[in-house]
């Protein structure tokens, strides 16, 4: 059945609490849950789903957002906020459950539903789920029916009178419910029998397994691995589920007793779950009661899903002894993974498995056990229930379950539409008693206060105010609204200039507003005429189209015809504590945001009146009013209905360096700001020391608008759809504030960072060591949090790539990773000041030699000492050639900086200028060569292009990243001796000489809006060259923290030997699981050393080879690689390479790859 009537149009909001209860998620329920939500998604025929979730438990939401990534769009995963703790087992909550049950109402109202769809009502009781079905809500309310097994066995389940009060008051919200779907047609049958609900509110849609249960082929492979893990060592019976007393565990294990001798001292029971303390104290004494050794019943505990399914497949025989069942979900998903499964004759089990000769009588022992061994010892059965099985298992399948559910709320909605049942506006009780307190009207001029709103309210005007009798003027009306004298106040907007006097009101209170007018230009650009009024005005317009409004309003001098269509009806309620309460037709007011402050005091005042209902007049705490409030405002639907970019500038809005990072967030935001991406408006944000992040309302101010006033910075709200880019580097920030950023990625904001560079991870020896944890911990809280890692080179992204294998952050879904070239804001080749004079003076003593020039900081890495080092030997050899180095000095590099001020040749034929301004610079450019751009790592290479825009030919090493913006346009060169660059110096002089050299004409690059363009286009197409997930491969480079070095040191990303015997590599001491493994090791040179793997501090030697031994030689380096076998899980798996005395050689780092799982025999 599908209707055609609402096959559009229909909101369903899925409620998934019950997955997120980590107890439920675990359990038959939670997986239903999970399953159906995915079903429906997945082919949802039109309609609009949405997840709502619990952000109490907020655990569950990113496992929640990768199950549903690809099948909904991540901006319709929506959260709300909750007053917890909300268990209702402990009486002290019950205030904060209220709030929370209110707070629900209201989160949901915010999304307009049509079908509100509950996965488990029965939750909450010690847990903080949260869920009832509302009597008066205009959307319809369906709930999951599992079971009514509580209230048929009241005393096994209900033992105190609070949980009895609790499930009463479940099953008067069942009740409640405009549609039930049972997962059974014994779950029908029982909520007409008990409840009496009528047939036409019940559906039954059934079950079925997750896919992830499958009948898998070659099970040797894991037999063994799967079954030591768990204390198992013959073939086993086996039973998985709860373990309440309806669950007849007790029975099976009698039962298992009653099996001949023989037969049971060839087989294990073993019982998968995680029992509480009281019921596995009890099986325990009944094991010891039965006489049944330690390892014949076996309690496996928790078990994941993937050695669940390899349990299923292996088992010698699944029993199901259940009472009373809802489905009985674990029979199937046996059945699915191709196990021989028996079970009950009772409730809704002979429903899933459908063979009667499957089926015993679950109240004798003696039944079940001879039903087991029916089914253990007669292999024509066993034939029998397989094939039955595979046909069973195709009669259930969760698109079949989500067509019923689908097809049953497309019924109810039609069956209500024809009912014609509105529900009440939320707001009319209490609008109507606020009436009874003093209150004051407003008026537009020409428009008489309507009749009954006239009669209890007060009319003030000025005199100019036409058409109106007043009973006093605003002057009148602001002295007694100073004094809290209007229990309410009503103000009427339309558009005249008179407006102007009265709409300020609206900005120091509570007003109600009542637009007259679609737009209302004339009282808003006299508005702007005063300091104070422009304030409002500007207010308006950022509320309504963000900076781009503001620029336009002022550029056009707050011009009526422009200000008018700039400012819409919905930013009025950013105005002080005002409210719209009415619009003309076709008013562009979001719905969620009519009479919002109505809306909220209604919620506060059911609050209120429940809690005197149940407590008396007694109160709670200011602070549970607080929270509570908070709640609402992060509940409330975002006050822009149009979504944001957050540009974090956290640092350029403290302080503009002017230079290196700072100077690409300035242009790059300049360009976000003047271009926002498609559907989005830009919002500079700054993240503080306490760990909140503002809107940088007065940076803008500055920057942007000065001489305007715009508010105080003031604390970011998000909401789903959301944009982050973190466009600046906050190294300390994001480390320290990481629950921040996984809040927000939880509530459904696309987290994105900009990655300069790696090198304090790949060459840690360039950099001030105690920075580097700091540095380390900014890349792997990126690597947690990000959806994109935007990159400024194809190379920088491949390098990203590459560590994210050794970093190996716990991920669920993709971390995208893109890449983006920088912007150049090039100076005109020659200033203006110099246009047609000769040199600067300081550069005069270079005379007719080739000139080579290196621009940039003096570090460690940028190749100074190499090149200074190659142009001595050339000097030496008389070759007549000029090296100028134009760099403020860095660090680490105290006895180069010496060298380099004392050296002999400097100002004759080495020129070293510290401090250079730009028309040095640009003198520099003219007068060079070439540029020589001798870095060993750069995440771009800024440099090369502003050398080009000069004309100036190009020297450069031979790194990924250089090629990729220079391209065919340099010459290159290769290695870290002194001799590299003289040659390559050499070499360019004779090219250059017949005419042959690389030119660097032709060479291009982006201006920054194409640069930004590139940036944006990446993000919103989402054109990853990545996208990262964790595999079994580990990868441990040799810069790795964890890898220790005794005798050798670290020297531009590889471990280079002493020479001395000795541990030259020790590491990483993480844990590994039992299994097989290929090891290799990326090294060069000469090393005559061993390679031990080890556990347990050295002392478990699980592998040792010589390296030459096993070497296989791949490329220009070697790589040695052999298998190695853990035959237990270790917790501090160590490889451990020794060389030899008189080793020369080097190691770039390793790898460990799982290949097949490890077979053995048990000892």
């Amino acid at each position: 059945m599908h209707l055609r009537g609402v096959n559009s149009g229909v909101r369903i909001v899925l409620d998934l609490q019950a997955y997120q209860s980590p107890g439920s998620r675990r359990r038959g329920i939670g997986r239903y849950s999970l399953a159906l939500a995915k079903a429906m998604a997945a082919d949802a025929r039109g309609h609009e789903i949405i997840l709502l979730l619990n952000a109490a438990m907020g655990d569950a939401t990113e496992l929640i957002r990768s199950q549903f990534d690809g099948l909904l769009p991540q901006a319709r995963i929506r959260t709300w906020e909750a007053v917890g703790p909300v268990a209702q087992a402990t009486p002290a909550n019950a205030f904060r459950r209220g709030a929370s049950e209110r707070l629900r109402v209201e989160a949901i109202k915010a999304l307009r539903p049509d079908v509100v769809h509950v996965s488990s009502l029965f939750e909450g009781f010690t847990n903080e789920v949260v869920g009832t079905v509302p009597g008066d809500s205009p959307w319809l309310n369906a709930v999951t029916l599992y079971d009514l097994i509580p209230l048929v066995h009241k005393s096994a389940y209900l033992p105190t009178a609070e949980a009895a009060r609790w499930y009463a008051e479940k099953i008067e919200h069942l009740r409640r419910a405009d549609l039930l779907l049972g997962i059974s047609r014994y779950s029908c049958s029982e909520a007409g029998e008990l409840l009496h609900i009528p047939a036409a509110r019940l559906a039954n849609i059934s079950g079925a397994a997750d896919e992830i249960f499958v009948r898998q082929g070659d099970t040797d492979s894991f037999r063994y691995r799967v079954m030591s893990r768990y204390g198992l060592w013959r073939p086993f019976v086996m039973y998985t589920g709860g373990f309440d007393s309806r669950k007849n565990i007790g029975a099976l294990i009698r039962a298992f007793a009653l099996l001949p001798p023989a037969l049971r001292c060839a087989h294990q029971l073993v019982i998968v779950g995680d029992p509480p303390p009281r019921e596995r104290a009890e099986l325990d004494e009944l094991v010891r009661g039965l006489e049944l050794g330690a390892d014949e019943v076996v309690f496996a505990g928790y078990v994941p899903d993937d050695d669940l399914v390899k349990l299923y497949n292996i088992c010698a025989l699944y029993v199901f002894p259940s009472l009373q069942e809802g489905f009985g979900l674990p029979a199937l998903e046996a059945m699915c993974s191709g196990a021989v499964v028996i079970g009950s004759n009772t409730s809704s089990l002979p429903e899933v498995i459908g063979c009667e000769e499957a089926l015993f009588d679950p109240y004798r022992h003696q039944a079940i056990a001879a039903k087991m061994i029916q089914a253990l010892t007669d292999e024509s059965m066993r034939a029998r229930l397989l094939a039955h099985a595979e046909r069973q298992c195709r009669e259930f399948s969760w698109r079949e379950t989500a067509r019923r559910a689908l097809d049953a709320f497309e019924l109810a909605v039609e069956r209500r539409r024809g009912e014609n049942r509105t529900a009440a506006p939320s707001g009319a009780a209490e609008q109507k008693s606020m009436l009874t307190a003093r209150a004051a009207f407003l008026p537009a001029p020409r428009v008489q206060p309507g009749a009954p709103l006239a009669a209890a309210m007060e009319v003030y005007a000025d005199a100019d105010c036409d058409g109106v009798a007043a009973d006093g003027s605003l002057e009148s009306f602001a002295r007694a609204y100073a004094a809290g004298d209007f229990g309410r106040v009503v103000l009427e907007l339309g558009d005249d200039v008179y407006c102007a006097k009265t709409l300020g009101f609206a900005a120091e209170g509570a007003v109600d507003i009542v637009v007259r007018d679609r737009t209302f230009g004339k009282p808003l650009h006299a508005l702007a005429q005063s300091e104070e009024g422009r304030a409002i005005v500007l207010a308006l317009l950022y509320a309504s189209g963000g900076y781009p409004a503001l620029k336009a309003a002022i550029d056009g001098e707050f011009a009526e015809s422009i200000v008018g269509p700039l400012v819409n009806i919905d930013s009025l309620t950013t105005l002080g504590r005002s409210q719209v309460v009415a619009a003309p037709p076709g008013g562009d007011l979001g719905g969620a945001s009519m009479a919002w402050r109505d809306a909220a005091r209604h919620a506060i005042d059911a609050l209120v009146q429940r809690e005197r209902a149940v407590h008396g007049p007694a109160s709670p705490g200011e602070g549970e009013w607080q929270r509570i409030a908070s709640a609402l405002a992060a509940n409330a639907p975002a006050s822009r209905s149009t979504p944001q970019w957050l540009v974090d500038i956290s640092n350029l809005a403290v302080h503009d360096a002017g230079t290196g990072i700072q100077r690409v967030v300035r242009h790059v935001l300049d360009e976000l700001m003047a271009s926002p991406p498609a559907g989005f408006r830009v919002e500079p944000v700054r993240l503080g020391d306490d760990g909140i992040l503002r809107y940088a309302y007065e940076y803008c101010a500055r920057r942007y608008f000065p001489g305007y006033p715009l508010p105080p910075d003031e604390a970011v709200a998000c909401s789903a759809g959301d944009v982050y880019l973190g466009l600046d580097l906050g190294a300390h920030l994001v480390p320290q504030n990481i629950e921040l950023f996984r809040g927000m990625r939880n509530r459904g904001v696309q987290l994105h960072f900009v990655v300069y560079d790696l090198l304090p991870l790949l060459r840690p020896d360039c950099f001030d060591p105690p920075g580097l944890p700091l540095f380390r911990a900014w890349y792997e809280a990126v690597a947690e949090v990000a959806d994109g890692a935007l990159c400024i080179s194809a190379a920088v992204a491949d390098e990203l790539e590459c560590w994210l294998h050794q970093c190996r952050p716990e991920r669920l879904r993709p971390l995208g990773i893109g890449w983006f070239h920088l912007g150049a804001d090039l100076a005109p080749t020659v200033p203006s000041a110099m246009a047609g004079e000769q040199p600067d003076q300081a550069l005069a003593a270079l005379g007719k030699r080739p000139t080579f020039l290196m621009v940039g900081t003096v570090e460690p890495r940028k190749g100074h000492a190499q090149a200074l080092a190659a142009f001595e030997e050339l000097w030496g050899d008389g070759v007549e050639v000029n090296l100028v180095v134009i760099g403020k000095r860095g660090w680490l590099v105290d006895d180069l900086l010496a060298s380099m001020a004392s050296h002999p040749m400097r100002g004759e034929r080495f020129f070293w200028f510290e401090r250079a301004d730009d028309q040095l610079l640009l003198s520099a450019y003219r007068r060079a060569s070439a540029l020589i751009m001798a870095s060993e790592g750069e995440g771009f290479g800024l440099p090369l292009i502003e050398a080009a825009h000069h004309g100036v030919p190009l020297l450069a090493r031979d790194l990924p990243v250089f090629r990729e913006i220079a391209a065919e346009h340099a010459l290159y060169f290769a290695g870290y001796e002194a001799e590299a660059i003289a040659v390559a110096v050499r070499r360019w002089l004779d090219l250059d000489a017949e005419g042959q050299a690389p030119q660097s004409a032709g060479m291009t690059w982006n201006t920054w809006k194409k640069a930004t363009d590139r940036l944006v286009e990446v993000i919103q197409e989402g054109h990853w060259t990545h996208r990262w997930m964790p595999t079994p491969l580990r990868r441990y480079a040799a810069f790795d923290y964890r890898l220790a070095i005794e005798a050798g040191r670290l020297e531009r990303g590889r471990i280079m030997s002493s020479g001395c015997a000795g541990i030259l590599l020790q590491g990483p001491r993480v844990p590994y699981k039992a299994g097989r493994y290929v090891l290799s090791i990326a090294w060069g040179g000469k090393l005559t050393g061993t390679v031990e793997v080890c556990s347990a501090d050295g002392t478990r030697i699980h592998a040792e080879r010589s390296i030459a031994a096993a070497d296989v030689r791949v490329g220009e380096a070697d790589t040695t690689r052999f298998d190695f076998v853990l035959n237990i899980d270790v917790k501090d798996l160590e490889i451990r390479i020794r060389a030899n005395d008189g080793d020369e050689g080097w190691i770039a780092g390793i790898e460990v790859q799982p290949v097949v799982p490890a077979q053995g025999r048990r000892s």
